[in-house]
């Protein structure tokens, strides 16, 4: 019988060459996108702007939040620029209010986890709670503009508000906002991310707002020890960001395959 022809030995070494070869044709790893000062950036613009813009709307509002309801109505009917304004700033500083708690909560995630889930869900689905709320400016601008008349924009408002719907949903957005703000305080100067007044001015400037919008009505003292310690709070916390290295902010994006053959 005829011997068969041997094939030629493959040689250890430059097979697994191949082999490797092959590989790297068939996929290869790159680097994602960084975006992380991007990130960064934005949350910064976005955890001033939110409570800045309510700042501005709770200092120019044609009327105050203890005045009696036909009252609010015959005061916003006569300054229609101002509530206009109030209503259409809205499509901005609220979704920037809901993603500066988002901001936040991130921020202070790593030095305060617990304080900072909780008190930043609680603020989120405080905040929230205000679109289940009547919104009065917006209800008084458009039946204004349709032809209502003062005394069926307030029976209708009040109807509105005085629903068991309406009721629960404030109470939510009351302890939502107020206790959620207390804990970002408290979770903000235990990470470090600011400083301890600053963490404390956070912390009851919301209560200061109850105070001033219920409790005792003032405009001036929502401005400044209510809604103006949350802006410059707020304020803090978004040059601490700024200040931040990327490294610091967020892990760097992982290898990704980017192609195959």
């Amino acid at each position: 019988m005829a011997d068969e022809p041997i094939a030629a030995p493959y040689k250890e070494g430059k097979t697994m060459t191949r082999m490797n070869e092959v590989r790297a044709e068939s996929s290869s790893l790159a680097a994602a996108r960084d975006m992380r000062t991007f990130w960064r950036i934005a949350a910064a613009l976005v955890i001033t702007l939110g409570p800045l813009g309510i700042l501005v709307i709770r200092a120019i509002m044609p009327y105050w939040t203890t005045d009696a309801p036909a009252s609010v109505v015959a005061q916003s009917l006569a300054h229609g620029s101002t509530l206009d304004f109030m209503v259409w700033s809205g499509l901005f500083f609220a979704p920037a209010l809901l993603f500066g708690v988002v901001a936040i909560a991130y921020v202070a995630r790593r030095g305060s986890p617990a304080l900072a889930t909780i008190g930043g869900a609680l603020t989120f689905v405080g905040w929230s709670m205000g679109a289940t709320t009547v919104n009065m400016d917006y209800l008084v601008s458009q039946l204004g503009a349709s032809g209502f008349g003062q005394p069926s924009i307030t029976a209708i408002g009040v109807a509105l508000q005085d629903s068991t719907f309406a009721a629960v949903g404030g109470i939510i957005w009351l302890i939502g906002h107020i206790g959620g703000m207390v804990l970002i305080g408290i979770a903000l100067g235990r990470a470090g991310i600011i400083k301890w007044w600053a963490a404390i001015a956070l912390m009851v400037s919301q209560p200061f707002h109850f105070i001033a919008a219920v409790v005792i009505p003032s405009r001036l003292l929502d401005v400044t020890l209510g809604w103006g310690l949350t802006t410059v709070a707020s304020f803090m916390v978004s040059l601490a960001v700024l200040r931040m290295g990327n490294g610091e902010w967020d892990l760097p994006p992982s290898k990704r395959v980017t192609g195959r053959r």
